[in-house]
């Protein structure tokens, strides 16, 4: 039994966290057990004292309890997850080895991108998405609003937790210079932009790999038969600007065959599927919720009938 199995570690996450995905993914790929607690972005619980002292920084949801072992970023999550679990594959190469670099450097590039400013600023400016987003509106609502009052209730709760006060006020000082990127149209777009050259790069990799593992039967992945940590922070990306709306505009199957077919072929793993599936519920309870929210009356057959072709929306998008 692996060692990180056998303690049963505990992850608090949210499903529909970009970062909690990439640990999800990893746990589901090295098929490590976990006691699952769920923390809300929508209700504010990772700003809450018992969180932020789980996580100072709190620039990420999720975090690992593992006995005594805490850890609280996604990039590090993995690695200890990779060298504690002997089930699975190997996520992380040896870095001593020249696909251990290459493997360390793709990811690196890939979770540097900034991918809060570009869903924020998709939700801010739904012009920019090509296909339009596909987070439901009531959904974009609950998301606009919570990020408009992040910086006020940080201000508060800094006020009322004089223990964690610099945490709360760095906390505070990152939401404002997030709030204004992300509403600004012009420095969203260049974020845009931006990302293009990554994607571009992502395809020439996979033309390589594709053109040097010719005579290998089976499915290739960013580094060839091997499904590393940066293929998780691939997967992450993809699926995200596909639910943004902007696969058509960064990997278009004419002009970006192998990034398409890779999202293709990706979306068929049993760990991809487990994601989504989780993704898909926890989507359907925060419909419901903002529905009840937005009228007093949702009991009624209006309101189950939103609900009802909600489900139905996320049971095709989770297939």
């Amino acid at each position: 039994m692996a060692q990180v199995s056998a303690k049963k570690i505990t992850l608090y996450y949210f499903p529909t966290s970009y970062s909690s995905q990439k640990v999800l993914l990893a746990l589901y790929e090295k098929e490590v057990p976990f006691k699952p607690k769920l923390v809300s972005l929508f209700t504010g619980q990772h700003n809450e004292p018992w969180y932020v002292k789980l996580n100072p920084e709190g620039i990420h949801v999720p975090v690992i309890q593992d006995g005594d072992v805490i850890v609280n970023s996604p990039e590090s999550i993995i690695e200890y997850i990779d060298q504690a679990a002997d089930t699975g594959m190997k996520l992380l190469p040896d870095e001593s080895s020249e696909l251990g670099m290459k493997v360390k450097q793709f990811r690196k590039r890939l979770d540097n991108i900034e991918m809060d400013i570009i869903t924020y600023g998709i939700i801010y400016h739904p012009h920019l998405s090509e296909s339009g987003c596909r987070i439901p509106g009531v959904v974009q609502r609950s998301m606009r609003e919570n990020f408009a009052n992040r910086l006020s209730y940080l201000t508060e709760l800094a006020a009322k937790h004089p223990a964690l006060r610099d945490g709360y006020l760095a906390k505070s000082q990152t939401a404002a210079q997030k709030f204004d990127v992300i509403t600004d149209a012009v420095q969203v777009q260049y974020h845009l932009e931006s990302l293009k050259k990554v994607i571009s790069d992502v395809e020439q990799q996979l033309t390589d790999i594709k053109e040097v593992s010719k005579d290998i039967a089976d499915e290739l992945w960013l580094f060839g038969p091997m499904f590393t940590a940066a293929d998780i922070s691939l997967t992450v990306l993809l699926s995200r600007l596909s639910l943004l709306g902007l696969d058509s505009y960064y990997f278009p199957k004419d002009s970006c065959p192998q990034v398409h077919n890779y999202y293709t072929q990706v979306q068929k793993r049993p760990a991809y599927q487990h994601l989504q599936t989780e993704i898909a519920n926890i989507r359907l309870s925060l419909l419901w919720e903002n529905v009840k929210t937005a009228s007093p009356y949702v009991a009624g057959l209006a309101g189950i009938g939103m609900v009802a072709a909600g489900a139905f929306w996320f049971y095709n998008k989770s297939r």
